[in-house]
């Protein structure tokens, strides 16, 4: 690199309780960036919680939060104005979230446009035709002001250009990576989690929506194993797609823990307690999940619902999205046939190290230099 670059970055998700595959995205940009001559200073609608940020970089906060788009068009203006230096570039994370008239250019990382391709599945506040109407406004209007758009799987990228033409000479793959916290884990934890939902435990981790396919995972739990089967621990926050999924386990006599959130820095034991990670998802932009359970070396089985596959590649199995029948046929495989998890299990890592932070570093400087016009089309 020729100079240094500074750039502001959207770090509203790192505020939220659970900061998500957004968040984590964030948090990789924040250790992996500086080292290649970029500074960062974040900008939020509300205090980021101590801890989730490295000290040495300033967050300048202004309110009020909540009221996202809104927030976007009024108030991040006069904030990115503000700051003092001038920042080189502004790099909206979450999707959307350019404001009109910038003085400096932008980045957007559009993770997908899953609200777009499958409104169905999408919990839209009330009334839904109104939050659809502002989600596709706000994406539109963010992919025409950025300079250059990041997505996070080939995946993503076939379905924001189908939808946005215009985007596609701008838009370039950064796939998400594994983090370099995920590492060897603790064996007490491992121990820990073993004894609490026994051995062998079957798990979930992820959001509660309808777009998961958790529904249709306690389904085949019930149809595969109609006399009772391993223990499944489905984790992630409480909602009311989580009673639900309660609800039916009861109902079904399936075996199944919910233990809510689980910390960041458990979840390499979580994942390697477990002999299988499900993640029965009808639609994904990247996936991070199963990148997790690849890392780990837990055999996993998932689904063919967008960039899914382009994850995991041909270290896990992967059966049609919302076929429960097939769901329900490789969970039994999963138990009648253990050498082929085993297999699954030593190919999972060599998957993972395809997405080292140290690539995504790299793409993403790329990126930041094609918008500041330093290396053309290189991106």
């Amino acid at each position: 690199m020729d100079a240094h670059i500074r750039v502001a970055l959207d770090v509203r998700p790192l505020a939220l309780e659970a900061a998500g595959g957004v968040g984590l995205l964030i948090s990789e940009l924040l250790d992996e960036m500086p080292g290649r001559g970029i500074s960062y200073i974040g900008v939020s609608d509300r205090p980021v919680p101590p801890g989730r940020i490295p000290a040495e970089i300033p967050v300048e906060v202004l309110g009020p939060g909540g009221q996202r788009i809104r927030w976007e068009r009024r108030v991040l203006p006069q904030l990115l104005t503000s700051l003092r230096p001038r920042p080189d570039l502004y790099h909206a994370t979450w999707n959307h979230g350019i404001p009109d008239g910038l003085s400096m250019p932008s980045v957007l990382t559009l993770h997908d446009i899953i609200p777009w391709m499958v409104p169905r599945m999408v919990p839209w506040p009330r009334p839904s035709w109104l939050h659809r109407w502002l989600y596709r406004n706000a994406v539109r209007a963010s992919t025409r002001r950025a300079v250059v758009i990041a997505t996070v799987s080939e995946a993503s990228r076939r379905d924001i250009t189908a939808r946005i033409p215009d985007a596609a000479p701008r838009t370039c793959v950064v796939p998400n990576a594994r983090p370099r916290w995920f590492t060897t884990p603790d064996p007490e934890k491992v121990a820990a989690f073993r004894a609490a939902w026994g051995h062998p435990y079957w798990l979930y981790l992820g959001g509660f929506d309808p777009r998961k396919g958790l529904l249709s995972l306690v389904g085949a739990m019930a149809a595969a194993f109609p006399d009772g089967g391993p223990r499944l621990v489905l984790a992630g926050g409480a909602n009311e797609h989580r009673a639900a999924c309660e609800s039916l386990a009861t109902a079904l006599r399936v075996r199944a823990s919910f233990p809510g959130h689980v910390p960041d820095e458990d979840l390499p034991a979580l994942f390697a307690g477990a002999s299988l990670f499900v993640y029965p998802s009808y639609y994904e932009g990247f996936g991070i999940p199963p990148l997790l359970a690849l890392a780990a070396g837990t055999p996993c089985i998932t689904t063919d619902g967008g960039a899914l596959p382009e994850v995991v590649g041909d270290a896990a199995w992967v059966v049609p999205a919302e076929d429960p029948r097939a769901l329900a046929a490789a969970l039994r495989r999963a138990v009648d046939e253990p050498d082929a998890l085993r297999a699954l299990a030593a190919a999972g890592p060599r998957r993972a190290e395809a997405f080292s932070p140290e690539a995504l570093g790299e793409r993403m400087l790329r990126v930041y230099e094609r918008a500041l016009g330093r290396r053309g089309e290189s991106a």
